[in-house]
């Protein structure tokens, strides 16, 4: 080769463990240990989840605005969201104000978590003048259907008394009436981010499915579900929209059904809404990258379905460009995603989940300098 290495960087995050800026720098120091002159393009990306307000940051293509808002339990906690001025976008991470991180596992409890400071995030942004929000739906510790969110943003949730329905999923059971929608919301574009398509309901919906790891038990299971259902009702008498049953509304405990029916959210893949604002498929034909660089926590069989990391090693393949893939856990064969030049996993030995976790930036430094020993 007459020029240097050019090595494209496009990782979700190790959730849990490491962020996709991490993992970047991370691997940044080992290739240009290895190969001095090399280029390395970084990229860090995700699905709507954890690193998505980062993404566009990094890549230069927002400000970064801090607030101080409410966790899922209403605890003061300070939140971040990405700002572009120029288009008076808000890119937002509902889990930064209202995810699992946010709260000690002993304390996951659905029927009290709540939406609430991610609708202050998105306050502060229309506050700022906002007129598009791009909201990341992933990582949540709520099943309240987005209603802590929409009554930050003013929107009336009442039970039969004519009172406020208390925050969290149980309080959905007490809804009665949703009363008039600031004119504002309704003109801002509302775009969500997110990679399933659960539905709100059933045995596919949102308790059912992602309820348990936020502490949905069997006990409070029908407290939940026959919340969400009463919220989809009540929606339904507001707008008019049958909403239980769309692709995606069962996204973030439910939130996605809220911003669908109440303000006419549109869904789309995380994925897609940051490739189209980083422009890789521009990146991919204007550069001569010699190979691509992705992965995540976990991958497995399901990665294939939609995925972030197959998503790259997809747009590696229609350029011509080898791709690897790097995860914490591999739970699949190489041949089970062709897509992949080659799959490697970080775990050198036997090891408990904490062990691992607090491992992971010396096992990829590790992975990577044997790999780039290679090239």
């Amino acid at each position: 080769m007459n020029r240097p290495l050019c090595v494209l960087l496009a990782p979700d995050s190790f959730k849990g463990s490491l962020s996709a800026i991490e993992f970047c720098d991370i691997a940044t120091r080992v290739i240009q240990s290895h190969h001095p002159q090399a280029q390395v393009i970084s990229r860090p990306m995700s699905d709507g989840g954890e690193g998505f307000v980062d993404s566009f940051v990094f890549a230069g293509l927002a400000e970064k605005q801090t607030l101080w808002t409410s966790n899922a339990l209403g605890r003061k906690t300070k939140a971040q969201f990405a700002w572009q001025e120029h288009t008076k976008t808000a890119m937002i991470e509902m889990a930064q104000a209202s995810g699992l991180p946010g709260i000690r596992p002993e304390e996951r409890n659905p029927l009290q978590t709540h939406t609430y400071g991610t609708g202050q995030i998105i306050q502060a942004a229309l506050e700022l003048g906002a007129k598009k929000i791009v909201l990341g739906l992933g990582g949540s510790a709520t099943n309240d259907g987005g209603a802590g969110a929409l009554q930050a943003l003013g929107i009336p949730l009442l039970n039969a008394q004519g009172k406020e329905i208390n925050l969290g999923g149980q309080g959905l059971r007490n809804l009665a009436q949703i009363g008039d929608i600031p004119a504002h919301l309704l003109e801002v574009e509302w775009q969500l981010a997110c990679d399933v398509t659960n539905p709100l309901l059933g045995e596919h919906g949102a308790t059912a499915v992602f309820g348990p790891q936020k502490g949905v038990t069997p006990q409070n299971f029908d407290i939940l579900e026959n919340g969400l259902k009463n919220w989809a009702q009540a929606i339904t008498a507001k707008t008019g929209k049958e909403v239980a049953e769309i692709p995606g509304s069962g996204a973030a405990g439910g939130m996605a059904a809220g911003f669908i029916g109440l303000l006419n959210a549109q869904v789309s893949p995380g994925f897609e809404i940051l490739n189209q604002t980083l422009q890789l498929d521009t990146l991919l034909e204007s550069q001569s990258i010699d190979w691509i660089i992705t992965g995540e926590g976990r991958m497995d069989l399901q990665t294939r379905y939609g995925k972030l990391p197959m998503r790259i090693a997809e747009m590696g393949l229609k350029h011509k460009i080898p791709t690897i893939g790097i995860c914490g856990t591999l739970q699949c064969a190489p041949e089970d995603l062709p897509e992949f030049q080659a799959l490697f996993s970080i775990l050198n030995a036997p090891m408990h989940e904490i062990e691992a976790f607090q491992q992971t930036p010396q096992m990829l430094h590790d992975t990577l300098s044997s790999l780039f020993r290679l090239i």
